[in-house]
C-alpha cells in the first residue's frame, strides 16, 4: 500500500518527558521524525508514549504535552482509534505489549539509533559488574538481552550503522532492515539556547575576540568504548606541550565520574603535564549554552559512532568544530580515524579559526552539511515516506538519500578475499 493512496496514520513511541529530549539523542531522533513527517504528504504522524514511562503506569491519562505536542498514550491506540504504523523509536516493547496492535494490523518497525552490536558485546563482557560505590551512576552494560527480541515488520537503523544491518535484522527477529536517512533539525537546540538566559545580550554564534575562542571542549559521554574523553585528552596534551600559547583550557565534560573512581585512570592522565598544570579540567554533565560560553572550540571523536546531533548544534553555531566523522568530512577541521598527529594539526588550525580570511565559506560549509540531514531536505522526506511505503507493503521499494545507497551497496557488493 503506497502512502500517496490513502492517509497513513503512524504513531511515533518515544519519552512523554520533555526534559529527557536535551539529553537524550534518541528522543530528540522521535522528534525530529515526528517534524519530518509532519511534512510528508497523506501522513499523519502522532508521538506516543507508554505509560510504563510513568512513576505510576495504572494512572496514565490519554495525552500528555511534549513541547506543546500531544504525545498519546499508545494504549488508547488497541481498542480506542484507528493507527496504521507503529515506530518503537526510544522504548523497548515486549511480544505481549504489541500482540493488540499485531491484532489490529498495525505494522510495527523499530527505529535504531544505538550501537547495537557493540553494546550487546559490552553486555557480555561488563554487563556483570557493580558501578563504583556513591558514584551515582549505573553500568550502562547492564542490559536485558531480551529487551530488543521480538517480531517486527521491520527495523530501520542510522547510517553509521549501516554495517550492523544483517545483525540488527536478526537481533530483532524482523522481517527486513533499512538503513533509514539521519535527520536533524534546529528547533530543540533554538529553545535550549532562548531559556538558558546566558545569551540574552550576545551572539550564540561564534565571532572574533571572544576569550572563549581559545577554549576547548568535549561532550563525550564516556558510558561506553564508542565516545570516550581519553583521545581528546592526548591531542589536547600534546598542543598545550608544543604551543602552550594557543590553547587556554580545555574541559572534558562527562568526565568526572571516570577520573574520580578509576583510580588508575586517575594516576595515569595525572602523569601528562596539561593535567599537572590544570589545562585539563574533567568536569560533569553541562547544558550545550553552559559549554559554549565557556568554550568556542568543539571536539569530537569517535569509535563506530560518525553521526551525533552535537556536530550539527555546533554547526548551527558556525563553531571550529575537530572531528573525526567520515560522514561529514567537509565540516570543519576533519582528521582520519585515530590519527594523533592529524589531529594535533586540525585543533592547532581551530584555536587560530578566527584568524581565517574565509569565515564565510566556512559558513556556507556548515549550512551544507546541516541540509544534507534536514527535515526540509526533499531526499530524507522522500526516504521516510518511502520507507512508511514499504513497511505497509514490502513490495515497494524505499527511495533513500545518495549517501545512503552507496552505503547500502558497499555492504551488498563487498567480496570477501577469502571467497
Amino acid at each position: 500500500m503506497n502512502t500517496e493512496d490513502k492517509n497513513v496514520i503512524v504513531a511515533i513511541v518515544t519519552s512523554p518527558d520533555p526534559k529527557g529530549y536535551f539529553g537524550n539523542g534518541l528522543h530528540q531522533n522521535a522528534f525530529y521524525l515526528y517534524r519530518l513527517l509532519e511534512r510528508c504528504s497523506n501522513v499523519t504522524p502522532l508521538l506516543a508514549y507508554s505509560p510504563l514511562a510513568l512513576a505510576d503506569p495504572t494512572d496514565a491519562p490519554d495525552f500528555l504535552d511534549v513541547f506543546g505536542i500531544r504525545a498519546y498514550n499508545i494504549d488508547v491506540f488497541k481498542e480506542k482509534y484507528h493507527l496504521d504504523a507503529m515506530l518503537l523509536v526510544s522504548v523497548a516493547f515486549s511480544e505481549q505489549d504489541l500482540e493488540p496492535f499485531r491484532k489490529n494490523g498495525v505494522k510495527i518497525a523499530a527505529v535504531v539509533y544505538g550501537n547495537r552490536y557493540v553494546m550487546d558485546q559490552e553486555s557480555i563482557c561488563f554487563g556483570h559488574l557493580d558501578p563504583p560505590a556513591n558514584s551515582g551512576q549505573r553500568n550502562y552494560a547492564d542490559i536485558d538481552l531480551l529487551r530488543e527480541d521480538c517480531s517486527l515488520d521491520a527495523v530501520w537503523l542510522s547510517p553509521h550503522f549501516h554495517w550492523q544491518s544483517d545483525y540488527i535484522r536478526h537481533r530483532y527477529n524482523a522481517k527486513r532492515s533499512w538503513v533509514c536517512p539521519y535527520i536533524w533539525d534546529q528547533e530543540l537546540l533554538s529553545l535550549k539556547y532562548k531559556t538558558s538566559g546566558l545569551f540574552d545580550e550576545k551572539s550564540v554564534f561564534f565571532h572574533k575576540g571572544n576569550p572563549a575562542n581559545k577554549n576547548v571542549f568535549c561532550t563525550e559521554p564516556n558510558i561506553n568504548i564508542l565516545k570516550t574523553s581519553l583521545f581528546p585528552f592526548y591531542v589536547a596534551n600534546r598542543v598545550h606541550t608544543d604551543s602552550p600559547d594557543k590553547i587556554d583550557k580545555t574541559v572534558l565534560y562527562n568526565s568526572d565520574v571516570a577520573i574520580t573512581y578509576n583510580r588508575k585512570l586517575n594516576s595515569y592522565l595525572s602523569f601528562f603535564p596539561a593535567a599537572k598544570d590544570r589545562s585539563i579540567i574533567f568536569a560533569k554533565r553541562q547544558t550545550m549554552p553552559t559549554i559554549t560560553r565557556d568554550g568556542q572550540v568543539m571536539f569530537h571523536h569517535h569509535f563506530e559512532n560518525g553521526l551525533n546531533y552535537t556536530l550539527l548544534e555546533a554547526a548551527t553555531l558556525r563553531l571550529p568544530i575537530v572531528h573525526n566523522s567520515e560522514f561529514m568530512p567537509e565540516l570543519g577541521y576533519y582528521y582520519h580515524r585515530a590519527n594523533i598527529t592529524q589531529a594535533v594539526k586540525q585543533l592547532t588550525n581551530a584555536l587560530a579559526h578566527e584568524e581565517r580570511h574565509d569565515l564565510a565559506e566556512y559558513n556556507d560549509a556548515c549550512q551544507d552539511v546541516i541540509h544534507k540531514f534536514s527535515i526540509d531536505n526533499k531526499s530524507n522526506q522522500l526516504g521516510y515516506s518511502t520507507l512508511l511505503a514499504n513497511l505497509l507493503d514490502d513490495s515497494y521499494e524505499p527511495e533513500l538519500p545518495d549517501y545512503i545507497n552507496e552505503l547500502s551497496g558497499g555492504v551488498n557488493n563487498y567480496i570477501s578475499p577469502l571467497g
